[in-house]
């Protein structure tokens, strides 16, 4: 789903005169179920909701809604954190969230590996408890974000991360080529070919010797 159009054009925040209301329980109330968009959208913006005026926002038929809620709202519900991380990457003017939100699962993740939604099922990788295993798993699914965020994961096998750094996708690839498990045969190459070099120059396993010598062929540049 293309992220709501409205969201990106600029950052939105609640009308002066609704925020001014935001610590009112009642006023909340009234205002929660107004067939005004703008008015439930800047309800939404509060930081503190009564339990009853979430939920009902929680399931608001706006998905902006339901998204400001998500951003703003400190008692917005794990599982729509979950549904609008599955087609929300995040903004400048709330950087983090829904993923860093104080209620965003944290634990039990495992049960998602094998969701149908990518953003969804990538999630399993933060679980306490998941695997190098899970993570080579995650190396090889067909969706490209997937194997992004397996190609960031440290525990990725040397074999895999330099298989990844040839991936189709350049997000995948700039991964791989950064991520430490990358392997000093497979990495040289890379900083070799002004293609990949500014990728893979970033990759904090450069040996040190390598790094001398591109110390010096920059100096002689200068």
């Amino acid at each position: 789903m293309a992220a709501p159009r409205h969201h990106l054009t600029k950052p939105y925040y609640a009308v002066w005169w609704i925020a001014a209301l935001h610590d009112d329980a009642d006023a909340m109330r009234r205002l929660a179920v107004s067939p005004n968009l703008r008015i439930r959208r800047s309800v939404a913006r509060a930081p503190y909701l009564p339990p009853d005026v979430v939920e009902l926002l929680a399931h608001d038929e706006d998905r902006v809604v339901r998204l400001f809620l998500t951003e703003s709202c400190d008692d917005a519900p794990a599982y729509l954190l979950l549904e609008v991380w599955s087609w929300w990457s995040g903004s400048f003017s709330f950087p983090g969230r829904p993923r860093n939100h104080p209620n965003f699962p944290r634990h039990d993740l495992l049960r998602f590996a094998e969701d149908p939604q990518p953003r969804i099922r990538l999630l399993a990788l933060d679980d306490p408890a998941s695997s190098a295993s899970l993570v080579e798993w995650f190396s090889r699914d067909p969706d490209a974000q997937v194997r992004s965020r397996a190609a960031d994961d440290p525990r990725l096998s040397p074999e895999s991360a330099a298989r990844l750094a040839h991936d189709a996708d350049h997000h995948v690839r700039r991964s791989a080529r950064q991520n430490p498990a990358l392997p000093p045969k497979a990495l040289i190459p890379l900083l070799l070919d002004e293609r990949s070099a500014e990728d893979a120059a970033q990759n904090p396993s450069i040996p040190t010797p390598v790094m001398h010598r591109m110390i010096s062929l920059a100096a002689a540049r200068v």
